[in-house]
């Protein structure tokens, strides 16, 4: 292999390295955006602060210690309630 034939993958990895360095966080924060987006408000969920018929978030397979959802948006009680209470398997 020439000097030209590496100046020339240097240069193209330097340039694609570049690129990826700018547009991977512009991606990270749109893929967040649109997750956040997919949530569903806690007024379509009828969610409550309390449990209901023995049911707790905690319990629920979608909650995220110490206070998060995977499928509604918000802080989330760990003793709280909603219509997509669904076990843990």
């Amino acid at each position: 292999m020439c000097k030209r034939d590496q100046d020339i993958s240097r240069r193209k990895f330097l340039k694609l390295a570049t690129c990826a360095t700018v547009l991977l966080p512009v991606a990270m924060i749109a893929t967040d955006r649109a997750l956040a987006q997919n949530k569903a408000p806690k007024s379509a969920v009828q969610y409550q602060d309390s449990p209901k018929d023995g049911q707790k978030c905690a319990d629920c397979q979608f909650f995220t210690a110490p206070d998060g959802c995977q499928v509604v948006e918000g802080p989330i009680s760990p003793d709280g309630w909603c219509s997509l209470f669904s076990g843990k398997k």
